[in-house]
C-alpha cells in the first residue's frame, strides 16, 4: 500500500496514521501528527517555521536527511494547508 503525503507537513504516512475529522472519521489528507478532531494542533504554525523544523529533524534529530528535507521544503507551498490560491 502506498503511503499517503500529509498536506500539512508534508511527511510521508501510513494509513493508519490519518488525521480525523470533527466526527472522527479518517481524513487522509493529514497525519495525526498535524490534524486532529478537524483541527490543525499547531495553528499558529508558519510555512517558515515548518520548514526551520524539517530541517532540524534531518540536522538534530536524524528522523530523515537533509535532502528529503529539502524535498519536501519545495513541495510545501503546493500542499493544500500552504496554497495561497485563496489569493
Amino acid at each position: 500500500m502506498k503511503p499517503l503525503q500529509c498536506q500539512s507537513c508534508g511527511m510521508m504516512f501510513p494509513k493508519e496514521d490519518v488525521g480525523t475529522n470533527r466526527d472522527n472519521s479518517p481524513n487522509e489528507d493529514y497525519c495525526h501528527n498535524c490534524f486532529q478532531k478537524g483541527e490543525f494542533i499547531d495553528h499558529h504554525l508558519t510555512l517558515h517555521n515548518l520548514e526551520i523544523r524539517l530541517l532540524e529533524m534531518a540536522k538534530v534529530h536524524n528522523e530523515i536527511s537533509l535532502e528529503e528535507a529539502q524535498q519536501i521544503i519545495r513541495v510545501l507551498p503546493d500542499l493544500k494547508r500552504w496554497r495561497m490560491n485563496h489569493i
